[in-house]
């Protein structure tokens, strides 16, 4: 059995003129646009949402980075406070430190771990050795060089850092440090 459209001849085709897609159909419509909101569709997932991907990735990995840091300092000056002389609490703190990082994939290569005056400015204020003297109040500043998702490090370098500060109260009730 054939199958042939209501109100359809066989062999007749359409004039020109009425042909799909150019021009008004029998209810009026105007289908000369069929078609096309696909192609706008794909255009403009294209033109937006790639670069929301890639700003939200970025994103994400500044935020894991402040995390890290964050943690990396917090934990540092917890160990250095509980360490029974200061430089097995400083080889803990950098140990400490480096976990935290990697804990968020942030890479430790260029990890900086400094101690400033309370208030100090971590990049470039004035560095002080922790004595962990009873009372003694120091910050402690983890820095670390983070990669931004689709820049090269060529042209981003070692710009691209992230601080954390924890501000370290050693304990009044203390006892001295063994040295």
């Amino acid at each position: 059995m054939r199958r042939v459209r209501i109100g359809a001849r066989p062999g007749h085709r359409r004039p020109p003129e009425q042909a799909r897609g150019t021009g008004p159909t029998v209810d009026g419509r105007d289908d000369r646009d069929a078609g096309r909101a696909v192609i706008e569709v794909v255009v403009l997932a294209v033109l937006v949402l790639l670069p929301v991907a890639y700003l939200l990735l970025a994103v994400l990995r500044i935020q894991a980075a402040s995390f890290a840091v964050g943690q990396a300092a917090r934990d540092a000056a917890r160990l250095l406070d509980a360490a029974p002389t200061v430089q097995v609490g400083l080889d803990r703190a950098r140990e400490v430190a480096a976990l935290a990082l990697s804990d968020q994939r942030v890479q430790p290569r260029d990890l900086q771990l400094r101690f400033v005056a309370p208030g100090g400015d971590c990049a470039t204020g004035q560095q002080v050795s922790p004595t962990l003297a009873p009372g003694e109040v120091l910050d402690v500043c983890v820095i670390a060089v983070i990669d931004v998702p689709g820049i090269p490090s060529v042209l981003s370098g070692d710009r691209n850092t992230v601080t954390g500060v924890f501000t370290l109260h050693v304990g009044e009730f203390r006892a001295a440090p063994v040295t």
